[in-house]
């Protein structure tokens, strides 16, 4: 379970605060806040309505994304399936990086997606109608129903796993899978990206180092995890592999530049969160640099044996 320090929880409400005050500032009328805790925003594009409501808790940006949900509040039989509500709130889920407010990135991804249903009801000669207030009333406390279901599975829930953050001193040993150390965060264009690097000796410690990452729900819910290995096998000849995880050629640039840095007994997974804008070739320098940065801060550059500087035999 995570536990937050004191002065993580004050940082954690500064910042709820000043994403709040941000989008009162920008949204103003279509904006209203309860307790400090939920906001709920109505998001209006030509003919549609969607109100996106959320609930801020403790973890909340260190750590968690706030509990939130997307209410269709558009009343009309064309367009009745129109908005994908669960597909949307899966991508606004994928926005989220730790340490990092969020609110009001799934406010501009929301209106740019219904501004694309715009053009869709354009070309097709559909004519919406936006709901009624006692529609939108009962569909409103419908959801806040739910939306209290969710906070109660979140407060029953326990953390998959405590990042370890940039301080090599603070890495602590786990005995089903080799020390994780994660870096900061690196942001273009919407996306984000995150380094873990690990020590291997194995395929064992590469499998157990994997599915650990992957017990963190953030890290699971990346757009991708790219994946590079070298390490020196007991044969004497140096194995090594790379998964692109349906980032095309990811993968063999990230194991290309491991290489150039001569480490070996390692393991580099890069976290990626798809933040709706194409980078094109800028994501693969993204990646090696995000990559390159948490090697070095980690340590286990430095603790390469001098031999790792020379070529070995690779499998």
């Amino acid at each position: 379970m995570v536990v937050l320090t004191a002065a993580e929880k004050e940082t954690n409400v500064e910042e709820q605060l000043s994403e709040t005050e941000l989008l009162v500032s920008m949204f103003d009328n279509d904006v209203s806040i309860e307790d400090n805790s939920v906001v709920t925003i109505k998001i209006k594009s030509n003919h549609f309505l969607l109100v996106l409501r959320c609930l801020y808790h403790e973890l909340y940006p260190s750590h968690e994304a706030p509990i939130f949900t997307i209410i269709d509040m558009t009343n009309n039989a064309y367009t009745s399936h129109a908005i994908d509500d669960i597909l949307l709130e899966s991508e606004c889920a994928k926005l989220f990086a730790p340490g990092e407010c969020v609110v009001y990135q799934w406010v501009v991804y929301i209106t740019e997606y219904l501004e694309s249903l715009d053009a869709f009801v354009a070309e097709n000669s559909l004519s919406p109608e936006l709901s009624s207030d006692e529609t939108e009333s009962d569909k409103i406390i419908a959801d806040l129903e739910n939306l209290q279901i969710l906070e109660d599975e979140f407060n029953a829930s326990e953390a998959q796993l405590d990042i370890v953050y940039p301080d090599p001193s603070s890495r602590e040993k786990s005995e089903s899978a080799p020390e994780i150390f994660t870096g900061g965060i690196l942001t273009e264009r919407k996306s984000h990206f995150q380094a873990h690097v690990s020590q291997v000796s194995c395929k064992k410690d590469i499998d157990n180092t994997m599915n650990t990452l992957l017990k963190n729900p953030k890290i699971a819910g990346a757009s991708h995890n790219i994946m590079a290995y070298r390490y020196m096998n007991e044969s004497g000849t140096m194995a090594q592999d790379y998964d692109d995880d349906g980032e095309a050629k990811a993968g063999g640039r990230l194991l290309e530049m491991i290489d150039r840095m001569n480490v070996e007994n390692l393991m580099v997974v890069v976290s990626r969160w798809y933040g709706g804008v194409l980078l094109g070739p800028a994501r693969f320098k993204c990646i090696n640099n995000i990559a390159k940065t948490t090697i070095i801060e980690s340590g286990f550059h430095d603790s390469q044996p001098d031999g790792s500087k020379k070529k070995k035999k690779k499998k």
